[in-house]
């Protein structure tokens, strides 16, 4: 049953799929968008109108790749730490979000898995993605190569039951022996298969398009580069309209131009992350990544010199195993420092057109993910999940599913 109209948002400019309303209004009712329009809107007696003065309305944002915030983790810690994650991105703009684990040894992947599935089914998150551990040690970025498999469908079988229906993407890289066979098994369970961390050539990338494959974890970082005579990962996943392409727009991982280029690969195909760790939001120091210490500096975060924990260094994985670990490189970048609500904001000032970041912060990701008929657009019948921005786009106030989430910054401010 249909609730009745509960409100009315007036806002300078609201960012719809198709256009950008400005002046626009959105009616609420109870959770969810009843009604949008352009102009001023109608009066309707009794029904309470919130002016946003001038300001851009945008979909709330949907990150499928955050690691932490707010000085918590979702790879490490308790499930009060994930919650506290997963709160510090709402209040920065994320209004549905994956929890992405690190590479780790099994046994821990499989509790943490147990463990986030609970807070999904809270409705904290909406899922996981596994970034790891099925990837190579030679792109392993600021992962931990000592705890790096060769893709085993019994292993992510196990991973999957412990998520108990909540898995939602892996990571993969594809020239591992045994990668076919699990891009195979993961969408025959629902999961997405992305290619990441591989120094693959444009042909295995290709033939795990083939397979199944879909999208693209942080194009061009953790990844064999772009060269004219063998494209590689990179070549091969822009070459193919059906994969999805993440970039990381926070003026660290990414030349401005290589985030336009995707972005004239097809803007239906661009998703905006953060790859966020725990220093989110937090002072320059030092912080952990899965097993590996980091190091943030003028709000960019890197591998530190003595990276290694020294508790995980005897408690398993490749330690002693006689495997070759692969190479760790102090000052590698390590995740980021980013909110949603700043590569937005990075992303628009880079150039992009404002409905065309809309839909990579949101309306694409959530499509990927299969919520596009409950989150992700303004649109009549979704959740009223929505930001507010100023005119340089910074975030002034976040709703999720009807209710302001960010009060004290106060959306008439």
């Amino acid at each position: 049953m249909s609730l009745p109209p509960s409100g009315v948002l007036s806002a300078g400019h609201v960012v719809t799929p198709d256009a950008v309303l400005s002046p626009g209004w959105i009616r609420l009712a109870g959770s969810r968008i009843d009604a949008i329009g352009r102009g001023e809107p109608p009066a309707e007696p009794g029904l309470p109108v919130t002016s946003l003065r001038g300001r851009w309305v945008l979909p709330g944002f949907v990150d499928m790749h955050v690691h932490g915030g707010g000085g918590a983790s979702f790879t490490a810690g308790t499930a009060e730490d994930a919650r506290r994650a997963a709160e510090f991105h709402r209040q920065n703009g994320t209004t549905t979000m994956l929890a992405s684990l690190v590479t780790a040894p099994l046994a821990d992947l499989e509790a943490r898995a147990a463990m986030l599935a609970g807070l999904a089914r809270e409705g904290v998150i909406v899922g996981l993605h596994l970034e790891g551990p099925f990837l190579a040690a030679a792109r392993c970025g600021a992962q931990d190569p000592r705890y790096m498999i060769a893709p085993d469908v019994a292993a992510f079988d196990r991973l999957l039951a412990m998520a108990a229906g909540w898995l939602r993407v892996i990571t993969l890289a594809p020239e591992l022996p045994g990668a076919t066979d699990l891009i195979t098994a993961a969408a025959r369970a629902g999961v997405i298969a992305a290619v990441g961390h591989t120094d693959a050539t444009a042909d295995v990338t290709a033939a795990a398009v083939d397979a199944g494959a879909s999208h693209a974890t942080h194009l061009f970082n953790g990844m064999r580069p772009l060269h004219h005579r063998e494209p590689g990962p990179v070549g091969a996943l822009l070459d193919r309209d059906e994969v999805s392409c993440e970039v990381i727009a926070d003026g660290v991982h990414l030349h401005d131009t290589a985030i336009r280029l995707v972005a004239r690969a097809g803007p239906a195909r661009l998703v905006l992350i953060t790859d966020a760790m725990a220093a989110a939001g937090m002072p320059d120091g030092r912080y952990q990544l899965g097993s590996m210490r980091v190091d943030v500096a003028g709000g960019v975060a890197r591998l530190a010199a003595d990276a290694g924990s020294g508790a995980d260094a005897g408690s398993g994985g490749d330690a002693g195993s006689g495997r070759e670990a692969g190479p760790r490189v102090p000052g590698a970048i390590a995740g980021s420092t980013a909110t949603m609500a700043s590569v937005v904001r990075h992303a628009v000032t880079a150039g992009l057109p404002v409905i065309d970041v809309a839909a990579a912060a949101s309306t694409n990701p959530a499509r990927v993910l299969g919520l596009a008929d409950r989150t992700g657009a303004l649109c009549p019948g979704l959740d009223a999940d929505l930001v507010v921005c100023d005119e340089a786009f910074g975030l002034r106030a976040v709703m999720r599913r009807g209710e302001w989430v960010t009060r004290s910054r106060g959306p008439n401010r």
